[in-house]
């Protein structure tokens, strides 16, 4: 923690000639630092108990969660021995912290405010704490953020992997991480200017006003599984291209020339007077005859209005990209327009159009 740290950072002239940090600065890091692990040996002392573990467990649950985190930073920095080891006195505060919690049962409304708030204001000290020594150690930007979120969270990660449980910054949980990172952010901009001084007051300020107002605001970092942008402006973008295609098409259908229409209706009449003549020939009277060939005109008529109209029950489908380039639904669809010159095809043969008829009156009749 901080006392280990600068002594191996030769005090508080850092390494890369960073500006020496006032000595009040120091102390209240000092004391603070002291205050945390103590505070989080009882709160890992206090999470031991409600688990059912003996007194070894309250031992090591209260050491990985006020020393787990820095030991982490430690141990990737890789520059000296690990703080908690080179000042025993941080595990003589750990273990005190978890005897204090074995023989006091802190419980209750009260207990769960001072916890709340006291994980706050230790992990936004401890962010600043990392963020600090990783710059002592010439770290580029990132990986000091990443030393100031392992050493406010790290301890927490350690303690509930420990205990079988998934660690409670990977789920739908109060904003721990965000705050560690404006901490880190603000302590590298302080020494970017030369006021390592202020950024290490104003970091952790920051961090623990972030905390408190997420604990107080009732937030929660969102974990929404549905929630894929690319995917949702796909289907957005697929879905007015299909209404403007669609509108096109209604647009196309007003247009269409009148003779076009009359040139297969009269068709169709000409091919009907045909089979009427033919049916007459074979015995069936012509009324019958006619009479069922204008039912059957009606409805095929009625039919090739809404040829060019494609059905609108494909624009509700899913629609996703993969990265690959594919599309989860690949569905191909028989052009309006296709049909309606295939039709126009046939109607221009007499003998197409009657074969025609005979094939479109047999399915009219069995649909009856």
């Amino acid at each position: 923690m901080w006392a280990g740290e600068l002594r191996a950072g030769e005090q508080c002239s850092l390494i890369n000639g960073m500006t020496e940090v006032d000595p009040l600065i120091e102390s209240l890091y000092r004391w603070s630092d002291v205050s945390g692990v103590l505070l989080m040996g009882i709160i890992g002392g206090t999470i031991a108990r409600k688990r059912g573990y003996d007194i070894i467990g309250f031992f090591f649950i209260a050491m990985f969660s006020s020393l787990g985190g820095g030991m982490v930073r430690d141990v990737l920095i890789n520059r000296g021995t690990v703080a908690a080891m080179s000042e025993p006195e941080y595990l003589y505060l750990a273990f005190t912290g978890a005897l204090i919690a074995r023989f006091v049962y802190f419980k209750g409304k009260t207990w769960d405010y001072i916890q709340a708030h006291g994980d706050a204001v230790v992990s936004g000290l401890w962010a600043g704490t990392g963020a600090v020594k990783a710059i002592t150690y010439g770290l580029p930007p990132i990986p000091c953020i990443m030393m100031g979120v392992f050493t406010a969270t790290g301890g927490s990660m350690i303690r509930d992997i420990a205990m079988g449980r998934e660690p409670a910054v990977f789920g739908d949980n109060q904003p721990t991480v965000i705050p560690a990172i404006a901490c880190a952010v603000i302590v590298l901009v302080g020494n970017h200017f030369d006021m390592l001084a202020v950024g290490m007051i104003v970091g952790p300020l920051v961090s623990i006003f972030l905390a408190l107002l997420g604990i107080w605001a009732g937030w929660r970092v969102p974990a929404n599984q549905e929630w894929a942008p690319i995917n949702d402006t796909a289907a957005q973008v697929k879905a007015l291209a299909k209404k403007a295609e669609n509108k096109s098409r209604a647009v196309g259908r007003k247009l269409e020339p009148h003779r076009v229409r009359s040139w297969r209706h009269r068709q169709m009449e000409e091919a009907l007077q045909r089979r009427i003549e033919k049916q007459v020939r074979s015995g069936k009277r012509r009324q019958d005859a006619a009479e069922e060939a204008s039912e059957f005109l009606q409805s095929f008529e009625s039919d090739v209005d809404q040829l060019s109209s494609v059905s609108a029950e494909s624009e509700d489908m899913d629609f996703g990209v993969d990265f690959s380039g594919d599309s989860y639904e690949a569905e191909e669809q028989t052009s309006s327009e296709e049909s309606q010159r295939l039709l126009d095809t046939i109607l221009e043969d007499d003998k197409l159009t009657d074969e025609l008829i005979d094939r479109l009156m047999d399915r009219y009749q069995s649909r009856d």
